[in-house]
């Protein structure tokens, strides 16, 4: 009965091993998902510049509002007071020097 026990085990192990071994492990670098939209819009402190070699939009905020929808909760809010805020550089709409208003797909993280 022991045997037939420690043979099971073995055999559930070996199992498990396949798909490590066959590649199937976790990503080292995982994307994000463009599952989901924000939207932005307010005014601003400093005007948008870029950063990371344009990847990245950053300014600090007078008064905005975002809302992010994915495949979660949406999630709403307030940034203001001069709080620095990042976007991707694939937003669409008007991003002038004191005023946002548009989207980027994807939700992003606040």
């Amino acid at each position: 009965m022991k045997i037939k026990v420690i043979g099971i085990f073995a055999c559930m192990l070996l199992l498990t091993m396949i798909p490590v071994a066959a590649g199937m492990s976790v990503p080292e670098d995982p994307q994000r998902s463009d599952i989901g939209w924000t939207t932005i819009q307010g005014f601003l402190l400093t005007p948008p510049q870029e950063i990371n070699g344009g990847t990245l939009i950053w300014f600090r905020c007078l008064f905005v509002h975002y809302v992010a929808q994915g495949l979660g909760p949406r999630v709403t809010g307030f940034r203001f007071g001069g709080t620095i805020m990042v976007i991707p550089n694939t937003f669409r709409g008007v991003l002038m020097p004191h005023m946002i208003l548009g989207w980027c797909r994807g939700v992003l993280e606040f």
